[in-house]
């Protein structure tokens, strides 16, 4: 004890015995991994809803396991902007929000699906699919998320300007989770449904099964899709970045909208849709080179200022990463 207390740091400081970090962005992004755990903790008791304190169904555990996903993707919007708001940009921050985003983005969908499959299987419905089919499938998501971030880190100084290489994984556990949401029963539902037609319980009887048997091989390709090198725009930098039109905010006022009302419907399109544009757009480009946005063929480690993993602006130098979490 005697020998460390006469240590010092450069600055003629006692070391410190915990790590020094900025508070306000770190409890943003531990907000993002703590609504991933929670997401994880209520699809688990699906099988046994907890009854001390909530009344939760079997169908409420999962329904409010993939909301917890959503209110994951807003703390992982936020904290790079709180961080860049405050000054608070760091290293850590950034390897912190990857490591978040691999628990609320990779773990937490792929246990919410198989939660989902359990409990169809448990009520004595059946399932389709062989738990030794299921497993590789899902496992191969939780590893392409990992990859995907992993990838990001080392890339996150030299990523592209305009795109993404790869489907982001806020993107792909979207796509997971709203289509989750989108099929599970509604005893969960707002107020607000109360007014509705009865047009989604009919729906939802409809597709429960057909959707519930494809979202294991829909996760396992939004896996490969997150490790390949297809093209996916900054979407959030073309919505919300820089001057807009008033018919464009109008129109983003619209979805918001349609977001509160019918957010069932409106987040599996909007999720949905996106997957399908970067496919399009890349499919489109690979056909018509002469058609391709400037640096389409660049290589991401050629290029700087790069887009955030889920995150709606970009930085002012090329030397930050553009995700710039809590420190």
């Amino acid at each position: 004890m005697r020998r460390f207390g006469q240590l010092r740091d450069r600055m003629g400081r006692p070391p410190r015995l915990l790590l020094g970090i900025h508070p306000v962005p770190t409890m943003v992004t531990l907000g993002n991994l703590l609504c991933g755990f929670g997401a994880i903790v209520l699809a688990m008791r699906s099988g046994d809803p907890p009854k001390e304190f909530y009344h939760f169904t079997k169908d409420d555990c999962l329904y409010w396991s993939g909301i917890l996903i959503f209110i994951a993707m807003v703390f992982d919007v936020m904290d790079g902007k709180v961080a860049r708001w405050t000054k608070t940009t760091s290293k850590f921050g950034m390897e912190m929000d990857s490591l978040s985003d691999v628990v609320s983005f990779g773990v937490a969908p792929a246990v919410l699906v198989k939660a989902m499959i359990d409990t169809q299987r448990a009520g004595g419905g059946g399932f389709v699919l062989l738990d030794r089919y299921i497993w590789p499938m899902l496992a191969t998501y939780v590893a392409c998320a990992a990859m995907r971030l992993a990838r990001y880190n080392v890339e996150a100084q030299t990523g592209h300007r305009d795109f993404f290489f790869g489907m982001p994984s806020p993107g792909a556990a979207g796509c997971a989770a709203s289509l989750a949401v989108l099929i599970i029963p509604g005893s969960h539902d707002p107020p607000i449904s109360q007014l509705q037609l009865n047009w989604l319980d009919e729906l939802r009887k409809q597709i429960y099964m057909p959707v519930l048997t494809a979202l294991p091989f829909v996760l396992m390709f939004l896996g490969v899709l997150m490790v390949t090198r297809v093209h996916y725009p900054h979407l959030g930098d073309r919505l919300l970045r820089g001057r807009k039109s008033f018919m464009h905010v109008m129109g983003l006022g619209l979805i918001l909208v349609l977001v509160v009302m019918q957010h069932e419907v409106t987040l599996a399109i909007a999720f949905n849709s996106y997957m399908l544009w970067g496919l399009a757009n890349e499919a489109r480009y690979n056909l018509f080179p002469a058609q391709r946005p400037a640096d389409w063929v660049a290589e991401a480690g050629s290029l700087t200022a790069p887009a955030a993993e889920g995150s709606a602006a970009a930085p002012p130098s090329p030397v930050v990463p553009t995700k710039e979490p809590p420190g």
